[in-house]
């Protein structure tokens, strides 16, 4: 193990990694808060919304809360706080999902029950969201740095990708009142516990990720990956075995996809059994499945659905999301051109691992695989079914897009100019337009 001198004490060079990832995962959130500030002072809000909605400041701590509080309610984020609120009132809110919501009113009823008095209800929720945010993003880098340590098996590697997810494409979106920040540290608190093989403490993070966003239904496969899938799973087991080892995976899956399961049965409830509009026209949902509350709400509302997006007016979108397109194809097809037989056999048929990996060779191991495949999905899904331009922030949850990065940018000087290019200058023109209310979101 490397470790670094400091005087007659040596200190192990993890644990010194582990605490500069911090560090740079707090200065990131300031910086990022503070950019945000000053470019909503410089500039004129697109839409003054937040301006409706936030109660006038009388007194200087107030003033600080709505200062802050404006910055980061945007877009999606008055959904946010509108349900920790007030609760689900209108359909379309079920395309939002409950976990941050009551996490806000939670911390807004306890710790910051003082200041509602001095800023106002919405201002301290849209606080409570941000302080969520932020302390999910610093615990997100650190978790992503551990798990890279165990998937990559190169300690500098890991280092390297975590530095890149401090810097992430989606910077503003992880410090204001939206998920990203939280559902990117609970699926890599579960993956590193099933790295670990805590399969049941990793069920329950992923059962929470579904609470948080719809996509955390798809992470439940890693479990089905390490339980039954993965050959290792099956050296020196009888058949019986694997039947057991089968119906704990199906037990487990079913744990994990709890919270998505719950909250549509919450808004089957709301809409169809005890409807708040009875004269409403009845949804395809209250028919039952395979509609469901959320697959309607965003097929409705948002026109969300397979090629809808594909259209002459969109082409702008699709330049945006371009570049973490080609990345991801480009990290995917890298993977898959190392040993194509690997990747096609699930990893049953493969080259022989190696116990440490080179910079170089870090990225084409074999604990890649579930990631690999996960990311093959997501890209799908991204670019075939979803506002594609959101791909960016949807991304700041696959870990492997940034461990691809690291790959690329520890290579030459030149790909690392471009990798980190991208990430902080995307970024940081994402914190200015999203601060002034400009699109995309």
């Amino acid at each position: 193990m490397d470790i670094r001198s400091t005087g007659a004490k040596r200190v192990p060079l993890e644990r010194d990694r582990r605490w500069t990832v911090v560090k740079y995962a707090l200065l990131s959130r300031v910086a990022c808060l503070i950019l945000g500030i000053v470019s909503s002072a410089i500039v004129n809000d697109y839409d003054a919304s937040a301006q409706l909605v936030l109660a006038p400041a009388t007194t200087y701590l107030a003033q600080v809360l709505r200062t802050l509080a404006h910055i980061v309610l945007r877009w999606d984020a008055f959904y946010f706080v509108h349900i920790a609120g007030s609760g689900y009132v209108y359909e379309q809110e079920h395309a939002f999902f409950p976990l941050l919501p009551i996490l806000m009113r939670t911390l807004t009823q306890t710790v910051l029950r003082p200041l509602v008095a001095v800023g106002g209800e919405q201002a301290v929720l849209a606080v409570a969201g941000c302080i969520i945010s932020n302390a999910c993003f610093v615990a997100a880098a650190v978790t992503l740095y551990a798990l890279g340590q165990y998937t990559l098996r190169n300690e500098r590697l890991a280092y390297i990708a975590s530095l890149l997810f401090v810097f992430a494409p989606s910077n503003m979106f992880m410090s204001a009142v939206y998920t990203e920040s939280l559902f990117a540290w609970l699926v890599f608190s579960a993956m590193l516990c099933i790295a670990r093989r805590q399969h049941v403490v990793a069920s329950l993070l992923l059962c929470a990720s579904s609470l948080c966003r719809s996509n955390g239904v798809m992470y439940a496969g890693y479990l089905v990956w390490d339980v039954v899938v993965r050959r290792e799973a099956w050296i020196g087991k009888r058949w019986t075995q694997m039947v057991v080892r089968a119906v704990a995976a199906a037990g487990l899956v079913a744990v994990s996809v709890l919270g998505f399961v719950g909250f549509q049965i919450y808004g089957y409830r709301t809409h169809c059994l005890q409807p708040l509009y009875p004269n409403h026209p009845s949804r395809a949902y209250c028919d039952g499945l395979p509609a469901t509350v959320y697959g309607f709400v965003q097929a409705e509302y948002w026109d969300v659905g397979f090629l809808r997006y594909y259209t002459w007016s969109q082409i702008p979108n699709f330049l945006l999301a371009a570049p973490m397109i080609v990345l991801s194809i480009a990290g995917i097809y890298t993977c898959a051109a190392h040993d194509p037989v690997r990747l096609a056999t699930l990893g049953w048929k493969r080259r022989p691992s190696l116990q440490t990996a080179s910079l170089d060779t870090a990225f084409l191991g074999n604990r890649l695989l579930p990631h690999i495949y996960l990311w093959v999905l997501l890209l799908a899904v991204a670019t075939t079914t979803m506002h594609v331009q959101v791909i960016t922030r949807m991304f700041s949850a696959v870990p492997a897009v940034f461990w691809f990065a690291a790959h690329l940018a520890s290579k030459d000087r030149f790909t690392q100019c471009i990798i980190t290019g991208y990430f902080v200058g995307y970024g940081l023109v994402g914190v200015v337009l999203f601060s002034n209310f400009f699109p995309p979101a």
